[in-house]
């Protein structure tokens, strides 16, 4: 005899029932709470304490440019044997703000597009009227103490696009 019967199971089944029971809504409890730590870690609701920083979330202060395009003067020199090529360079920068001080031919030997002759203290302003230009044209440091900027047009220089047209270019790039 052993077991007493109730209602068709004995005591030992239902206790087998149970037990197996218990250890699944255990199981799937783990499972849940396993699966849960690993969502708020993802979605960035706490770390795992590693000690390191994050780059992706690491914040830079970027500094504010204190200059306008109305605040630079530039000379602009034509190097190439295009005639106007300076004048019309001229234009393009007058209609961005920027002031011409002067406009003359050079000497100098300028393979690709451009050079930004500047010194010390104009090294601001040099790099506005580089971010300005659409070629990318190479800063030179002088031994000028003033913050004057020379423009030198070399071989490889293509006309600046009317000023509308870069705004339109911008304005499309930001979409």
């Amino acid at each position: 005899m052993g077991y007493v019967r109730t209602a068709g199971m004995s005591t030992a089944a239902r206790r087998a029932r149970r037990r197996a029971a218990m250890v699944i809504v255990g199981l799937l409890t783990v499972l849940g709470l396993a699966l849960l730590v690993a969502l708020a870690t993802m979605q960035g609701w706490f770390g795992l304490g590693d000690g390191e920083t994050d780059e992706s979330q690491t914040t830079v202060a970027v500094p504010t440019p204190t200059l306008e395009a109305e605040d630079v003067v530039v000379n602009v020199f034509n190097s190439t044997g295009t005639a106007g090529l300076a004048g019309r360079a001229s234009d393009g920068l007058t209609a961005r703000g920027f002031t011409v001080d002067g406009v003359d031919n050079s000497d100098a030997d300028i393979e690709g597009p451009g050079q930004i002759l500047h010194g010390a203290s104009g090294a601001e302003a040099a790099q506005l009227l580089a971010d300005a230009l659409p070629q990318e044209v190479e800063l030179v440091q002088d031994e000028r103490e003033d913050e004057s900027l020379d423009l030198v047009l070399g071989e490889a220089w293509e006309d600046l696009p009317a000023a509308e047209d870069t705004d339109a270019e911008q304005t499309e790039e930001e979409r």
